[in-house]
């Protein structure tokens, strides 16, 4: 078992691997899994609570089905945006979700959130499958946004972030990638923005694997190059800065909404 940057719950997930098609994922002393062939993932753990449980294998566990059965993962959120799939990547604080949320209460249906799976097309467009149904945010982007708090749940006792399901729009089929943006820290410059050159796309997307980095060792990091250069001759790549006040978030959001 090696250490990872993976998080969750305030615990540091450890990894390991016997060859590609049985990994491990270990939340000691919570729980931990096996993933075997894209197809099982056993759970050894004493837990009862559901919502506890649903935290960890809605994340990362899953993450590791879908990693084995090809498709192209990234530590982002996605919505759907006039017949288009939308991306937004960043480091943690950039404001992906709240982002997305303000997206969401504008009436755009949201495709994932946390973790976005591409299927990479080399012979047509790459597709954004959808996820489960929920947008997680932190108490200050709940207040900042206005969302009413009886319409939400906490994603875990104790810790100030929920879980927001009910009067938003979740897509439920795939929609073809159309574009991808990283959003940077805000700042009083938001809304400033620059395109990633191709060449440099494969080095800014491995930069948001959102899973265990030892698994991009020999064929499954060139399997992860190759679709990222796919990815890079077929979807733009652009930094953005959006605004650090929730009162000029939702211009913001508007002002993407007339680009597409």
């Amino acid at each position: 078992m090696q250490p990872t940057k993976i998080y969750r719950a305030g615990l540091q997930a450890k990894f390991a691997q016997n060859g590609p098609q049985q990994l491990w994922l270990n939340w000691a002393p919570i729980l931990s899994f096996m993933v075997v062939n894209g197809q099982e993932l056993v759970l050894d753990t004493t837990q009862t609570d559901e919502d506890l449980l649903s935290l960890f294998t809605l994340s990362e566990a899953l993450g590791l089905i879908l990693f084995q059965r090809g498709y192209f993962l990234l530590h982002g959120s996605a919505i759907h945006l006039n017949g288009k799939g939308v991306v937004f990547l960043g480091e943690p604080g950039a404001g992906k979700s709240t982002t997305v949320a303000a997206f969401a209460q504008g009436g755009v249906s949201v495709i994932s959130d946390d973790m976005v799976c591409i299927q990479v097309n080399a012979t047509g467009p790459s597709l954004v499958l959808p996820a489960f149904p929920q947008i997680k945010i932190w108490e200050n982007s709940v207040t900042g946004l206005q969302i009413k708090k009886d319409g939400l749940t906490a994603v875990r006792e104790g810790v100030n972030k929920f879980s927001w399901h009910d009067s938003i729009v979740f897509n439920e089929n795939p929609v073809t990638l159309d574009q991808i943006f990283v959003l940077t820290a805000p700042n009083e410059l938001a809304g400033t923005s620059f395109q990633v050159p191709k060449h440099q796309i494969p080095i800014e997307l491995i930069s948001y694997f959102p899973l265990a980095d030892s698994l991009l060792q020999g064929t499954p990091l060139k399997d992860y190059f190759e679709k990222s250069t796919t990815l890079a001759h077929s979807v733009p790549v652009i930094k953005l800065s959006r605004p650090a006040d929730f009162s000029r978030l939702h211009a913001f959001v508007d002002d993407l909404k007339t680009t597409f």
